[in-house]
C-alpha cells in the first residue's frame, strides 16, 4: 500500500463517527499480541497502529483489545467436531452471522468461513482492497 493511499485511509477513517472505530495500537500492544499469538500481517499491522480497528463497510474489524479473544475463541472453535475448518488463515473478525473472516497468510485475501452455506468464500482480493471498498468507494 503506497504513502497516498494510507494517508487517504488514516483520514478517511479518522472522519468516522468514535463509535464506529477502536483505539489505535501501540507498538508494545503489537508485540505483545505477536509473543502469544505469531506475527500480525504487515497491512493490517500499520491499519491497528493507524486506525485501531472499527466499521470496515459493512463488516467490524477488530482493534488490538479484541483481537486476542478473537484468536482464542477461532482456536477453540476450530478445535471442536464440526468446527471452523480455515487454515492458515489470520482472523480479523467475525461478520454479521458469527462468521470469521481474516487475511490468508499466504496469499493475503480476505476470506470468511460461512457456517450457513458451508465452505470457505473469498471477501477481497487483498487487505488493501477490502479498506478501499469499505472505506473509499462511497
Amino acid at each position: 500500500m503506497d504513502e497516498s493511499k494510507r494517508k487517504l485511509i488514516v483520514n478517511t477513517f479518522a472522519a468516522l463517527p468514535d463509535g464506529c472505530k477502536y483505539a489505535v495500537a501501540t507498538e508494545a500492544q503489537l508485540k505483545e499480541f505477536e509473543s502469544t499469538f505469531g506475527p500480525i500481517p504487515g497491512d493490517f499491522r500499520w491499519f491497528l497502529m493507524h486506525c485501531g480497528g472499527g466499521t470496515i463497510g459493512s463488516e467490524w474489524v477488530d482493534g488490538i483489545d479484541e483481537l486476542p479473544d478473537t484468536h482464542r475463541k477461532f482456536a477453540a472453535e476450530s478445535a471442536i467436531k464440526n468446527g471452523w475448518t480455515m487454515d492458515g488463515v489470520f482472523v480479523i473478525g467475525w461478520d454479521g452471522a458469527g462468521n470469521p473472516f481474516g487475511i490468508e497468510t499466504t496469499t493475503g485475501r480476505i476470506l470468511v468461513e460461512d457456517h450457513n452455506a458451508g465452505g470457505i468464500y473469498e471477501v477481497s482480493k487483498s487487505f488493501e482492497v477490502f479498506l478501499e471498498r469499505g472505506l473509499l468507494s462511497k
